[in-house]
C-alpha cells in the first residue's frame, strides 16, 4: 500500500514538472531576431551638398565699338575663339535716315531759303564793300573821319563773315537732299575680334541691323576657369570657408570633379522650394582645381550637385547610420549587452550617407542593433539574424 502511494506522488510530481517546464516554455519571451552590426573605426567627414549649375568664371560681352550697321554674325553658340585673331562681329557705316518725300519737299524748301539768304548777304557784302572804296579816299583827303572809316572796315568785314556762314548753310542742306539710305559704295567695314580665347556662350544679337555704340553683341567665356555655382541652404553656407576642398558629384560623367571653394557670396536671396516653402539660400563658388580633362564634357548651364567638406577624421569611431534612434533630443543606439538590447545614448559627430561618427557612449567592437522595430525596446531579449556582411566606410 505504502509503495502504491509513494508511485503516485512520483507520478504526480513528474506531471507537475512538466506542467510547470511547459508554461515556463509558454510564457518566457522568445529572443527578437535583429539584425547586428559591430562599430569600427574609419574615415569620416562632415560635409554640407546641394545643386546648382555650371558656368564659367570669366566671361567677356563684346559690344559694338561705334555706331554702324552690323552684319550677321559669322558664329554660333559653342564655336571656339582666339583671342585677338578670331573675328566676331563686322560693322559698316551707318546709312543716313531715308528722306520720303515730304520730308524732300521741306528739303528742297530749306535749300531755297539758304540760297536766298546767302544772295541777300552777298548783295548787303557788295554794298558795303562799295561804301567802305567810296569811304577810304575820302577819309585820305581828310573829307571823313577815322572813325567813319573804321565803321565802314566793319561794317564790309561783317557781311563778308555773313556770306561765309550762308554757303556753309547752303552746302549743308544740299547734302541733306543728297543723302540716301545706303551707305556710299566701298565704305570701310570695321572688324571686331574677341577680346579672349574660349568658346561663344551667348549670340546677344545675330541678325544683320543697326546698332549703337556699346550695344552688346556676344558673350565669350574662358572655359578653362570654369567652375560651379551652387545654391546652399543658409544654414550650411554659415559653415562653409573660402579655401575649403570640395568635389562636384552627378555631373553625368565618371567620378567626381575636385573642386575648391572660391567665394560665398555675402548676400543671400529667396528661393521657393518644389513643395511651395521659402528657403534662404547663398551662392557658393566652387572653383575646379584637376585637369581641364576631367570635366571636358561639362558645358556653361549643366546642372551639377556639389560638396564642401567642412571637417574630416581619418579614424574616427564610426556606426552604421541604420543604428540610430532619435532619444529626446540626441541620438542613442541600442548596444548587446548579455544578449539583451539596452538603449544606448551617445553623443555623434559627423554623418556621411552611410555612418555616423561617435564622439562618446561606444567603443569599438560593440554590437548594436541595425535599424530596429517598434519592437525593440530597453532590455529585450534579442539574437542575431542571419544578413550579408557589411564593410564599414566613411564618406563615398
Amino acid at each position: 500500500m505504502a509503495r502504491k502511494g509513494h508511485i503516485r506522488w512520483i507520478f504526480v510530481g513528474a506531471v507537475a514538472i512538466i506542467v510547470v517546464a511547459l508554461l515556463v516554455f509558454l510564457f518566457t519571451p522568445k529572443p527578437l531576431a535583429v539584425d547586428m552590426a559591430a562599430v569600427g573605426r574609419g574615415p569620416i567627414a562632415e560635409t554640407v551638398s546641394d545643386q546648382g549649375w555650371a558656368r564659367v568664371r570669366r566671361a567677356y560681352v563684346v559690344s559694338a565699338p561705334v555706331t554702324g550697321r552690323l552684319e550677321r554674325l559669322p558664329l554660333e553658340v559653342g564655336d571656339a575663339v582666339v583671342a585677338d585673331r578670331t573675328v566676331v562681329a563686322r560693322l559698316r557705316p551707318a546709312a543716313p535716315a531715308f528722306l520720303d518725300p515730304r520730308a524732300r519737299a521741306q528739303a528742297v524748301a530749306a535749300l531755297a531759303g539758304a540760297e536766298a539768304d546767302r544772295d541777300r548777304l552777298a548783295a548787303e557784302a557788295a554794298r558795303a564793300r562799295a561804301d567802305l572804296g567810296r569811304i577810304a579816299p575820302l577819309s585820305a583827303r581828310g573829307y571823313a573821319s577815322a572813325q567813319a572809316l573804321d565803321a565802314a572796315k566793319a561794317g564790309s568785314d561783317a557781311a563778308a563773315n555773313a556770306v561765309r556762314a550762308a554757303e556753309a548753310a547752303v552746302r549743308a542742306r544740299r547734302a541733306e537732299l543728297a543723302s540716301i539710305d545706303t551707305a556710299p559704295p566701298g565704305a570701310e567695314t570695321i572688324a571686331v575680334t574677341s577680346p579672349a580665347s574660349g568658346v561663344v556662350t551667348r549670340l546677344l544679337q545675330q541678325s544683320e541691323r543697326t546698332v549703337l555704340a556699346g550695344s552688346p553683341m556676344i558673350e565669350v567665356g574662358d572655359t578653362h576657369g570654369l567652375e560651379a555655382q551652387i545654391e546652399f541652404l543658409s544654414q550650411d553656407a554659415v559653415k562653409i570657408r573660402q579655401g575649403q576642398r570640395a568635389e562636384i558629384y552627378n555631373w553625368g560623367g565618371p567620378g567626381v570633379i575636385p573642386a575648391q571653394v572660391r567665394l560665398v557670396e555675402p548676400q543671400g536671396f529667396t528661393k521657393i522650394s518644389a513643395l511651395g516653402v521659402e528657403e534662404q539660400r547663398v551662392l557658393v563658388m566652387l572653383q575646379f582645381t584637376g585637369p581641364p580633362s576631367t570635366w571636358a564634357r561639362l558645358e556653361p548651364g549643366y546642372r551639377v550637385w556639389g560638396r564642401v567638406y567642412l571637417r574630416q577624421a581619418p579614424a574616427a569611431i564610426v556606426v552604421p547610420l541604420g543604428a540610430l534612434v532619435r532619444e529626446d533630443s540626441g541620438w542613442a543606439v541600442y548596444r548587446i549587452q548579455q544578449g539583451r538590447a539596452r538603449l544606448t545614448p551617445i553623443k555623434a559627430g559627423a554623418m556621411s550617407d552611410e555612418d555616423a561618427e561617435v564622439l562618446s557612449g561606444l567603443s569599438p567592437g560593440d554590437q548594436v542593433v541595425l535599424f530596429p522595430s517598434d519592437r525593440v525596446r530597453d532590455g529585450v531579449v534579442v539574437t542575431a539574424r542571419e544578413a550579408p556582411a557589411r564593410e564599414l566606410s566613411g564618406q563615398r
